[in-house]
């Protein structure tokens, strides 16, 4: 069988072949993928979004199904998703999508499941005001400490070994900051600010962590006068392990976009402050968002609003993540 897709790009040719607005490469692989799994006649769409291969389409009983595809090269991801999907069915109050199949094609992995009802919150966040956007980043607070208390199995394939985990975080970081063209004088600070941090990657207890929960991966549907949280999706970055901070970073950069309000809020609500609110858990958050994996910091401090100079890492933490005087 000749290939239906790039056997084994690299990490360009990987990017630059999902980036092409044409859908029509993608034809073999979507009928095939259709026909296996009997999908019914679905008609797919491109999704733009996203660093994978997003597809809309239906299935034989006309019900929404997303078919995403992610290349070898971060295959991991479509491999987490369907882990994720297939532990928590039914067990979380907010709605996450069902795992319709799974599988692999040319070395790519694919997921196929159903598309949840409700819209993006990135597509209402900005016109909110401030009562509602408490009130969602009230309800998102609840739905990750709900997360972090699911009961876990002891072996799981999202379950790494977590110093192990780390230490690759920790040998993948400066390379993932340079590949994405992070400014060269911050990428040089790395090294040191890690090396000072205060302990922030083991909480001593076991969590399901989501890892990045923002607007594009939060869906709602309105209520009275505004909105509410009603769906989670993309669970490509989720891992079983150790810290908090590492489900927490991601909000409070994209939701929170340093208002203090919203970060106190956040914090409060998920307990973590009770711990001291000064630059020791500052520095804790920063550093765990650099290590981060599969993160554009670039894109990061696009987000939060500049209210003074971004020369260090200090300097950037006190933007981030504003809980100190």
């Amino acid at each position: 069988m000749r290939s239906l897709l790039p056997p084994n790009p690299n990490y360009t040719a990987a990017c630059d072949f999902i980036d092409s607005p044409a859908i029509e490469p993608w034809h073999p692989v979507l009928a095939y993928i259709t026909q296996k799994h009997q999908l019914g006649e679905s008609r797919w769409q491109r999704i733009s979004e996203g660093g994978n291969a997003l597809f809309r389409g239906q299935n034989a009983s006309g019900n929404g199904l997303i078919l995403k595809l992610v290349p070898p090269n971060w295959r991991y991801q479509g491999e987490a998703e369907a882990a994720a999907l297939s532990l928590l069915q039914n067990q979380t109050s907010l709605a996450i999508p069902s795992l319709a199949a799974s599988g692999e094609q040319d070395n790519w992995f694919y997921v196929v499941m159903n598309q949840l009802p409700g819209v993006s919150l990135a597509d209402v966040w900005g016109g909110m005001n401030s009562a509602h956007k408490l009130y969602i980043v009230r309800q998102l607070a609840d739905f990750i400490v709900e997360l972090h208390s699911l009961d876990l199995p002891d072996a799981h394939p999202l379950k790494p070994s977590w110093h192990q985990y780390h230490q690759k975080l920790l040998d993948d970081c400066i390379a993932r900051h340079t590949r994405k063209q992070l400014a060269p004088q911050l990428v040089d600070q790395i090294t040191d600010y890690l090396a000072a941090s205060p302990p922030y990657f083991d909480d001593d207890a076991t969590f399901f962590i989501h890892m990045d929960l923002h607007p594009w991966n939060l869906m709602v549907e309105e209520k009275g006068n505004g909105y509410q949280l009603s769906g989670v999706l993309d669970f490509g970055d989720a891992v079983i392990g150790n810290s908090r901070l590492l489900e927490l970073a991601t909000p409070l950069i994209f939701l929170c976009q340093g208002d203090p309000a919203l970060t106190a809020t956040l914090l409060e609500h998920t307990k973590v402050l009770s711990r001291p609110a000064d630059d020791t858990l500052q520095h804790a958050l920063m550093a765990t968002s650099l290590i981060r994996p599969a993160c554009d910091f670039n894109f990061v401090l696009s987000q939060v609003p500049v209210t003074g100079p971004r020369d260090n890492w200090q300097q950037i933490a006190k933007q981030l993540f504003p809980i100190t005087d």
